[in-house]
């Protein structure tokens, strides 16, 4: 499990960071170019704010959520 970060390790997080953080919750397959539209930036800014998400730990992992009964499960 990953360590609570106090308040002076807490990433400054602004309005883009989190409509873009919102944009990748939806979509994490979202390409740089879809997100930076949506966003309104360029694709370079959008790039660096989420491996800057990425490297502080704001953003931990991207997963793949499964149909169960579309693959046999229960």
């Amino acid at each position: 499990m990953a360590k609570a970060l106090s308040k002076e390790e807490m990433p400054l997080l602004d309005t883009k960071d989190l409509e873009i953080l919102k944009l990748l919750q939806k979509n994490a397959r979202a390409t740089i170019k879809e997100i930076s539209e949506k966003v309104h930036l360029s694709t370079t800014p959008v790039h660096e704010r989420i491996r800057r998400m990425e490297e502080s730990g704001v953003i931990q992992q991207y997963v793949t959520l499964l149909n169960a009964s579309k693959i046999g499960k229960g």
